[in-house]
């Protein structure tokens, strides 16, 4: 319960101050069938009494029906956007497309462009940011939790300074106080995110399929810079033409 991680984050704190107190939360669908059979479950909400960060699983299932298919965009997108409204303001959801527990995502997305839309997307997430080791090099097997298997390091995939460009952005442009909105154009499958501290927007724009569309955008018309490749992009009568490649820039 609850209570108890409060008590202990004090007892420590008094020995070892400082700690980062990350909770796995669980599935929404695990958490009602505890319930059911009479256990309790902490909800997400209350454990950010005692929890700094917690796991995203709660809207987990939401996110992996939309990969097969079985859901579309803009479900995924609201279940962010109810989070954005339901947990205090302090939130922050420790963000992955892949762990120890889940498939690989280069197995879910063999499309490259897509990919890399799906990994810019998780930075500009509002949380931290999760990496799962091998994740770097695009690897496709979800390794053994109980076999020694080696993580396959084929250079030629290795997509790091995406990363490290990436964990720029994030660091220096976004905060976690920042407001979040998503949008989903479920047609064409691209996600247009909105974050803002009030005075500045950082505006995310994701081709979730790696196609070329026009995409509306809330901000002024007039020339801007992509943070991702430093490439130009034009607004006009509040849209431009997405080329397929993520985008994401400061109005």
């Amino acid at each position: 319960p609850v209570d108890f991680w409060c008590r202990a984050r004090a007892a420590v704190e008094e020995v070892h101050p400082g700690c980062i107190w990350l909770g796995e939360t669980v599935h929404t669908s695990f958490s009602v069938f505890n319930r059911i059979c009479g256990y309790y479950t902490g909800t997400d909400s209350e454990m950010f009494k005692a929890f700094d960060m917690e796991y995203d699983y709660d809207i987990r299932g939401v996110f992996d029906n939309y990969l097969a298919g079985k859901a579309p965009l803009s479900g995924w997108l609201e279940a962010l956007n109810f989070q954005e409204s339901a947990y205090p303001d302090n939130y922050i959801k420790m963000r992955c497309l892949e762990n120890h527990d889940q498939p690989r995502i280069a197995s879910r997305i063999p499309d490259e462009k897509a990919l890399r839309n799906f990994t810019a997307l998780l930075y500009f997430l509002k949380g931290s940011t999760l990496l799962y080791a091998g994740q770097e090099y695009c690897d496709t097997h979800q390794p053994s939790l109980f076999e020694k298997e080696t993580i396959t390091r084929d250079a030629s995939k290795d997509i790091s300074p995406y990363l490290i460009k990436l964990a720029g952005i994030k660091k220096n442009y976004l905060s976690c106080r920042d407001y979040f909105m998503a949008v989903a154009d479920d047609e064409k499958n691209i996600a247009v995110i909105t974050r803002s501290d009030g005075h500045v927007k950082k505006i995310g724009v994701f081709s979730l399929s790696g196609m070329n569309a026009s995409v509306h955008v809330d901000v002024l018309d007039g020339l801007y810079s992509n943070l991702i490749d430093g490439r130009p992009l034009t607004v006009v009568d509040g849209s431009f033409i997405c080329t397929g490649d993520p985008v994401i820039f400061i109005a």
